[in-house]
């Protein structure tokens, strides 16, 4: 299966397909690269590095392992990196393939980005969150500061190519942090993508003809909007509903507390509330929401010194506008809002509350 990325700054094919790393070799050909640098973290290594290896027989391929989670996603190990592609020396007619999950196609992603103004890129995610939503669009960045990706660029692929297969070695936590991005595009585009999660009685054991329509249908979302506003000036920021709250909760504890795709469903939870009582949305889609979020995700209980340090951190966030927190809320089934305007503090906090 094949999807086209198109606009008139770039274009590039996203592939999806079951056991693709047998012919990995014949996407990658046509680019001639005499170098290739894979980066991927410890725990992808161990199942899936070797076979990608084997296949890409006509290369020169190096590879660079981080330790799996987000605190390799710093400007340090970015410089580890670059310090690596100088001894090798690595050329703008060299190729850095992102070889895992979020933390690693986001790293990557920023390497080839900013080393020697840019090299060419291909993303191989391995994650339903990286397939269904990093992996495109071109977001490349590293945190600082503990702040989440507010060092980066927009940096686009030349390939995206995405093995199923991959999911079966996921755990149920992973999983469920990949499905916090659908439902994510449920509630910002296509309401049928909830009512089809909705009806899933056993994550764990989902159907991979299922798995790739779901995956296609977020692309689909995803490719259209960034296709209109790749910088994120307008509309693409509604793919950050449940971010803005999210990566406050996610930078709790290091980044060791929350995965990624956890806290944005908590996030989701926040801000629909918000929405809930601005009077945007009814009580009952807002249980709705709530239900589906339960779903994938612990309870949300945090002290108050906790919500103080969400608080501040989602006061940096990159959409905020004239020191205003800019939220995406839900307004009807299917449809959200940016929402440039003021909100008490009293209620982002109230928002985090576990008995909302």
């Amino acid at each position: 299966m094949k999807l086209q990325v198109d606009s008139q700054l770039y274009k590039y094919n996203i592939y999806i397909e079951n056991n693709i790393y047998k012919t990995l070799n014949d996407y990658i050909k046509e680019y001639n690269e005499e170098k290739i640098l894979i980066i991927t973290d410890d725990n992808v290594r161990k199942i899936y590095l070797d076979s990608v290896l084997n296949s890409l027989k006509d290369f020169k391929v190096y590879y660079y392992i981080i330790p799996a989670g987000e605190s390799s996603k710093s400007l340090e190990m970015a410089g580890d990196i670059y310090s690596k592609l100088l001894r090798e020396k690595f050329d703008r007619q060299s190729l850095i393939i992102g070889f895992g999950g979020g933390v690693v196609g986001d790293l990557a992603g920023f390497v080839a980005a900013t080393y020697m103004r840019g090299i060419n890129l291909i993303q191989i995610p391995t994650t339903l969150l990286s397939q269904v939503d990093s992996s495109i669009g071109g977001k490349v960045g590293v945190n600082f500061n503990n702040i989440k990706n507010i060092i980066g660029s927009f940096y686009q692929p030349k390939k995206v190519i995405i093995d199923i297969d991959t999911l079966k070695t996921l755990s149920e936590r992973d999983t469920k942090s990949g499905l916090a991005e659908i439902i994510k595009y449920g509630i910002i585009s296509d309401y049928k993508l909830l009512d089809i999660i909705h009806n899933i009685n056993n994550i764990r054991n989902m159907d991979f003809k299922l798995i790739k329509l779901l995956i296609k249908r977020s692309l689909e979302i995803k490719k259209d909007i960034v296709k209109v506003d790749t910088f994120e000036k307008g509309k693409r920021k509604i793919l950050n509903f449940g971010h803005t709250i999210g990566h406050g909760i996610e930078s709790l504890d290091n980044f060791k507390r929350f995965k990624h795709g956890e806290a944005v469903a908590l996030g989701m939870l926040s801000e629909a509330y918000i929405s809930k009582e601005l009077g945007f949305i009814s009580t009952k889609y807002y249980q709705e929401i709530k239900q589906l979020v339960k779903k994938i995700t612990q309870d949300n209980i945090f002290t108050q010194q906790e919500k103080q340090v969400i608080m501040e951190n989602i006061k940096l966030d990159k959409k905020n506008m004239n020191e205003n927190i800019v939220f995406i809320l839900p307004i009807s089934y299917g449809k959200v809002k940016i929402y440039e305007n003021k909100i008490d503090e009293e209620l982002i906090k109230k928002s985090l509350g576990e008995d909302i």
